[in-house]
């Protein structure tokens, strides 16, 4: 059964708690690294020196507020907000986990083309679809007449169509999603003057973590399992390394990758003769999209899936949901992957 966060009981589930990735629908671009695997996008460092600039220096909740963001690519510039916004239109997902967790109900979501509107564990209510993030209509959002619009550069990655975007309403963009998901709520958050909410929501996720990387340690014995994250996608087999959504998470946990995967990096792209690489003691797996579409029956039914050291040792091997642990790209996703990481080591003990 889904999961559903709705606004009105955001709270209550986090209290409870308490990821282009950009080819398709996640945080992903291209690059090279050894082993002629594609990596990531170039530049971490880059977007977290963009990302440390970024917020308001206004009171919590005081408006009128300027908002510090990327107004070009690369660019940081100020976006005035003159009053709490009312009617936000968001742009991906991860800005929709974001406001549905601060109990703000979005009036129009865009996403990437190839899902839908939003994902099974969040509650949009009656939001209007815009259509994927790389085909706006620019009239229809000016005729929903929002007071605000978050996104990300990276997906609004042209300059004019950021300007057409701050000509119809304030417009807050962070640099990209993914490794960045905790400053972009915080960013998100002091677009509608929640700053404080949304600390407190991110301070009870990563108490959390601590303690659900410490269940799982218990649950090894003693020792913490190196995790591999492996995601089928068309055209593409990955293993997600530390600067990911679910990265993050794992190291919020204290919980260690393997070699492989233990990069600054978003992902490694292997074939499927290369499924050995996928080395940790636990192997946790997704897949984007429809599985058909996908190496994965390809793989996993495969004759090297046995030769994976997972399989091989008889560890943890287990699927995941990849809306919350490759697109959750948000607080609300973030803690149902620290509750599945929870169920696992449960079924360990």
């Amino acid at each position: 059964m889904p999961r559903a966060v709705s606004a009105s009981v955001a709270a209550l589930v986090l209290g409870a708690v308490l990821l282009t990735g950009c080819g398709a629908a996640d945080e992903s671009g291209t690059g090279d690294n050894k082993s002629n695997v594609a990596t990531g996008q170039e530049g971490f460092d880059d977007v977290r020196e963009l990302a440390a600039q970024l917020g308001t220096d206004a009171a919590p909740g005081e408006f009128p507020r300027s908002v510090r963001n990327l107004v070009a690519n690369e660019e940081v510039g100020e976006t005035e907000i003159p009053a709490r916004p009312e009617r936000v239109i968001v742009l991906d997902t991860g800005e929709l986990d974001n406001m549905i967790s601060l109990g703000i109900e979005p009036v129009s979501i865009a996403h990437p083309a190839d899902v839908g509107m939003a994902p099974d564990y969040l509650d949009v209510g009656d939001a209007v679809d815009l259509g994927p993030y790389d085909a706006l209509d620019l009239e229809q959002i000016k005729n929903l007449e929002p007071d605000l619009i978050l996104g990300t550069s990276l997906r609004i990655d042209d300059d004019g169509l950021k300007r057409s975007l701050q000509e119809i309403a304030p417009t807050v963009l962070s640099p990209r999603p993914g490794v960045l998901w905790k400053d972009n709520f915080l960013l998100n958050a002091a677009a509608v003057g929640e700053e404080e909410r949304a600390q407190e929501l991110l301070d009870a996720y990563e108490e959390r973590a601590e303690e659900v990387g410490a269940e799982v340690v218990e649950a090894n014995g003693g020792e913490a399992p190196t995790i591999s994250m492996l995601r089928f996608m068309a055209g593409q087999i990955r293993l997600y390394a530390n600067d990911s959504f679910v990265g993050i998470i794992l190291a919020d946990a204290g919980l260690p990758r393997p070699e492989t995967e233990d990069i600054a990096d978003l992902a490694v792209e292997i074939s499927a003769e290369e499924i050995t690489l996928a080395e940790g003691d636990w192997l946790l797996w997704g897949t984007y999209g429809e599985p058909d579409s996908t190496e994965q029956a390809a793989v996993v039914d495969g004759p090297l899936w046995d030769q994976v050291p997972a399989v091989v040792d008889g560890g943890v091997v287990r699927e995941v949901p990849d809306e919350t642990w490759y697109l959750g790209l948000g607080v609300a996703g973030a803690g149902l992957v620290l509750d599945d990481l929870e169920a696992i080591a449960a079924d360990q003990r």
